[in-house]
């Protein structure tokens, strides 16, 4: 594996991983050219105990972890912390205590002075998950090595979720681990002999994170530097609003940056169908028909996708805006919106060729734009048209490329 960038201001000097039973270590998470969080912990036979920086919101967070931890890898018991970087003596923002067992997990969250508590069916018993805790992540593969096989099913939960999930965990070769979350694409690991972390690589999965270990890092002098610049959202939701002739149109959408990244060709990759943005999919909504590339696009909701290719772009509207369901669950207000990693071709309404062009200066956050034309208004990625223009243009842009499809309202 190629080497990943890391954090090399305020680390202190490199040592020797300790040789005695108990472990510790530390990692740095970038995304692109961005530190996005720093991670410390220590590992004894009973105990992980795990603190992080986390810039990926405002304010920058840091959140410190205790889990009780059994012979056969799992976690007995995990009790967590959270609170803003710049107020270490200020009390929790939220204080978490999670108790696991054969075929139950206990749930008990404590936030503003306000404790709610949940149980969840686990059968078999469940592994914690946090977000970008890498620490985890080798318990993780302690237990996947418990449960034994070179591919394993390790059941997991996000600490107060209310199902259980299955992460998928590999061992390539005795130098490597994938971890990944059902079908979709794994994080990429290179561990030593005792299964620690040494690198991973999550560009293949929709976080597109790189994490170095470190000996030590200055953790104080970190975690007071972060309080100070938090990146905020990652990829922070966004919509477009038009009116066109009376038409509402509104287009929901997350926009990723490019943090030093080659975008088209290497973050989204060449001929596959890209989620257009981040996170939920990119959703259209129109009160009213369009014809757009001479196809009618009637009233309603439709989700956005592209398909990039060197040599031309598709638009394809599709009729999916929920998540996957069965039975009753299909009728439920509660079903959640499609995520972007859920692309179905059956349910596709239309593809449609958009124009590329290539932009003189490079365009840093993902934007999608609505113009409208002939009569007035423009449509703005945070705004909207104010009215009276008989047809309009949808624009994206990002990196140094702009496609765009006109439109009318039938």
């Amino acid at each position: 594996m190629a080497r990943l960038p890391v954090l090399f201001l305020l680390l202190t000097a490199p040592a020797a991983l300790p040789a005695q039973a108990a472990d510790s270590g530390a990692f740095v998470i970038t995304l692109g050219t961005d530190t996005i969080a720093v991670e410390r912990y220590t590992r004894s036979r009973d105990e992980l105990r795990d603190d992080m920086v986390l810039r990926d919101r405002s304010p920058v967070t840091t959140r410190r972890l205790v889990a009780m931890l059994r012979p056969d890898g799992s976690v007995a018991r995990l009790e967590f912390d959270t609170r803003a970087a710049g107020g270490a003596k200020d009390p929790p923002a939220m204080h978490g205590v999670a108790t696991f067992t054969t075929e139950e997990t206990f749930f008990e969250v404590t936030r503003g002075g306000e404790t709610r508590r949940a149980t969840v069916v686990t059968p078999g018993g469940a592994m914690p998950f946090l977000n970008f805790c890498y620490g985890l992540y080798e318990q993780i593969g302690r237990r996947a090595h418990a449960l034994g096989g070179a591919s394993v099913e390790v059941p997991a939960i996000w600490f107060g979720a209310s199902l259980p999930f299955t992460l998928t965990v590999t061992f390539p070769s005795p130098d490597s681990m994938t971890v990944g979350f059902g079908d979709q694409a794994p994080t990429l690991m290179d561990v030593d002999a005792a299964g620690r972390i040494l690198r991973a690589d999550g560009r293949l999965t929709t976080q597109k994170v790189t994490v170095a270990r470190v000996p030590r890092l200055d953790f104080a002098r970190l975690r007071a530097a972060f309080a100070r610049r938090p990146l905020g959202a990652l990829s922070p939701a966004d919509s477009v609003r038009a009116d066109l002739v009376g038409a509402a149109i509104v287009i929901d959408y997350s926009r990723p940056a490019r943090r030093g990244r080659k975008i088209f060709g290497g973050l989204v990759p060449w001929n596959e169908v890209w989620r257009t943005g981040a996170n939920a999919a990119t959703r259209l909504t129109t009160s009213a028909d369009l014809v757009m590339g001479g196809r009618t696009i009637p009233k309603g909701s439709y989700t956005l996708w592209t398909l990039p290719t060197p040599t031309g772009w598709k638009l394809i509207i599709n009729t999916q805006t929920k998540a996957p369901c069965e039975g009753a669950t299909c009728t439920l207000p509660t079903r959640p919106p499609l995520w972007g990693t859920t692309y179905s071709a059956d349910s596709d309404l239309v593809r449609l060729d958009l124009t590329v062009e290539q932009l003189p200066q490079p365009v840093e956050v993902f934007t999608i734009s609505i113009e409208l034309q002939g009569g007035g208004g423009a449509g703005a990625a945070r705004g909207g048209g104010d009215g009276g223009g008989g047809s309009g243009v949808l624009k994206m842009e990002w990196e140094n490329t702009r496609v765009s499809i006109p439109f009318t309202r039938k």
